[in-house]
């Protein structure tokens, strides 16, 4: 039966016109069509001639000033304005597309009368906070109308543009879509533990050119989150005991849809419906099933963990096993012969992963545990506890990062690794008790008379630091990099598995990958313009404000230091507010009161 199908023009033969999003990222900057102009009345004297035009920004990067043109001629028949009336022209933004409720004024000016006025404003939009903003301008003026009775009087007008639709994004945030790839075997049972790739179809595909990998879970379904293009996709691995599909597909992805392609040449596309993968048995396949437990601190069980079983089977194949916790808190795994690590890739929401990993040996025999380098032990279900994550104050505004003596702040210095992991214990919810005594032995190189062993401690029992230390020891004068703070950083909020890099420097088998990419997903760390993150550098202490703000979603109010730039408690020496993370010390290390006006901060008070 002939699939219903359409046509489609090739992307490959239109892409030069194309500006898609992905493009938007890697040009950092996206033009969209100017909305359409406001309705303007036959005699409104100032007519808008050149309306501001929107674009896509990665967060914290420069944004292009957006313009406006107004234009009055006093013999164009539009109209009168009064010459004694002030013409102002003031720029404001909304959240909901509204030119009401305007709180929010900036880059106000006046203009001069003339009896003919081109009048060209610009604003350059904040891109500090990701969202959508839309931005216009309003010049106002005074309006000659007749009274009827000869005489002509000043009323109130404006004109206003049409807005322009400012989106800044995270890093890595472009527009997505989602699909799912089905496994069964022969009788159509779902099978786990296959992988499937996506790689460019690199005759027809656009943009950045990204590839993907997703593993089927215990329905059997793997899922796909991608950004547009065009990839081919195929069977990797399949699970263990099978053979490996050899189809392939190639699939469509736009802004709007996902598709399949049936034929290029004809320009054939159809609606994608989910596409499943059958794979056989292999005959004589020796494989095991164990099974992992996943519980919380009361040994309640948790389902929505991904455990991993990775390693190399006896047949040399590199294996990667992932399975998802069900609501018995199990993960059943089928397993070739071989030897592998068992470890948490993912805990469930609200919990952070532990860092435990086991050492696991499946023969013909069966299945053991790797307790000692000379010892198996038969297999017994292991169980990985894991604890809720902690609570970040975003409410009180205290400062959280001080300068030193001599006045300075010293942004491009570096931060210890114990000096970080003291700043976050300040920053939680839930404060910590320092009467009391949290030092343990779990760090060999954190003896109990190091000013920083209470805070470690705790931290450690929370279970904040897991990958932070590796090795066994806490290493804590060494400066943080700028993996390892992402990677703590990533342990205050829920795991966000992209499954995809962000960085051509932080491959899939960088020990911070998914840590790292969690965090640029969030919109709290960006890489450096040549696409690299550098996760080995070390991080300076401008960078951790900028990165701990945007954590706590706070924002110096930049008015506020300017309007009081004299009486400030805190100025530093080697800190101007040229700086590009300016705003995020001054944040950082003042303390204040503040409201929220229009998703911005009002500072109301300091403290000393």
């Amino acid at each position: 039966m002939k699939s219903t199908s359409k046509k489609r023009t090739s992307k490959k033969r239109t892409s030069k016109k194309r500006i898609s999003t992905l493009l938007v990222l890697t040009l950092a900057l996206s033009i969209f069509v100017a909305l359409p102009l406001l309705a303007q009345a036959a005699d409104d004297p100032f007519q808008v001639t050149e309306n501001p035009v929107g674009a896509i920004y990665v967060l914290n990067q420069t944004a292009v000033p957006i313009k406006a043109i107004f234009q009055y001629d006093a013999l164009a028949d539009l109209g009168t304005i009064d010459s004694a009336a002030p013409i102002k022209v003031q720029w404001y933004w909304s959240t909901n597309n509204s030119n009401t409720g305007r709180s929010n004024g900036q880059g106000e000016h006046t203009v001069e009368y003339s009896r003919r006025i081109t009048h060209q404003t610009t604003l350059t939009p904040t891109t500090t906070t990701a969202g959508i903003r839309y931005y216009y301008a309003v010049l106002s003026y005074g309006k000659s109308v007749p009274t009827g009775t000869g005489m002509w009087e000043s009323v109130p007008a404006e004109a206003v543009t049409a807005p322009a639709r400012i989106e800044v994004i995270a890093p890595g945030a472009a527009p997505e879509q989602s699909f799912q790839v089905k496994k069964v075997d022969e009788d159509g049972k779902p099978l786990a533990g296959a992988v499937f790739s996506l790689v460019p179809d690199t005759d027809h595909t656009w943009g950045e050119k990204k590839s993907y990998e997703a593993t089927s879970k215990t329905d059997g379904l793997a899922t796909f989150t991608v950004t547009e293009g065009a990839y081919i996709l195929k069977e990797k691995q399949a699970p263990a005991g099978y053979s490996a599909s050899d189809k392939t597909h190639i699939i469509w992805v736009d802004a709007d849809q996902v598709m399949e392609v049936v034929e290029y040449k004809t320009q054939n596309y159809k609606p994608y419906e989910t596409i499943t993968f059958v794979n056989t048995k292999t005959p004589g396949s020796a494989t095991h099933e164990l099974i992992v437990k996943k519980t919380d601190e009361k040994s309640n069980p948790l389902s929505g963990a991904t455990i991993r079983i990775e390693g190399l089977a006896e047949s040399g194949i590199p294996r990667v096993y992932d399975v998802v916790t069900n609501s018995n808190g199990e993960a059943v795994f089928t397993v070739e012969n071989g030897t592998y690590d068992l470890s948490e890739y993912a805990a469930p929401t609200g919990y952070n992963a532990t860092d435990e990993t086991y050492e696991i040996v499946v023969t013909a025999n069966g299945v053991y545990i790797q307790n000692s380098p000379t010892h198996l032990d038969s297999y017994t279900p292991v169980t990985f506890v894991n604890k809720e994550i902690p609570q970040l104050n975003k409410n009180d505004h205290f400062a959280f990062m001080q300068g030193y003596p001599e006045g300075t702040f010293g942004p491009s210095k570096n931060m210890t690794r114990a000096e970080a992991v003291v700043m976050f214990s300040r920053l939680l919810t839930k404060n910590m008790n320092e009467a009391t005594n949290y030092r343990n032995n779990y760090y060999p190189d954190v003896k109990s008379k190091d000013w920083f062993s209470n805070q470690v401690g705790y931290m450690q029992q929370l279970g904040v630091l897991a990958d932070y230390s590796r090795g066994g020891n806490f290493r804590p004068n060494e400066p943080v990099t700028r993996a390892e703070f992402a990677t703590l950083a990533a342990h205050f909020d829920n795991l966000t598995l992209t499954g995809t890099n962000n960085f051509s420097d932080v491959p899939n088998s960088h020990w911070a990958v998914k840590y790292i990419n969690s965090a640029a997903a969030k919109g709290w760390i960006a890489g450096y313009p040549d696409g690299t993150f550098r996760p080995e550098g070390n991080i300076t202490r401008a960078e951790v404000v900028t990165l701990v703000g945007r954590m706590l979603e706070r924002t110096a109010d930049s008015a506020y230091l300017t309007a009081n730039a004299s009486s400030l408690p805190k100025t530093y020496s080697d800190l101007t507010s040229t700086h590009w993370a300016y705003l995020a010390i001054m944040e950082a290390s003042i303390g204040h009161d503040h409201k929220m006006v229009s998703g911005s901060e009002n500072w109301t008070k300091v403290y000393k």
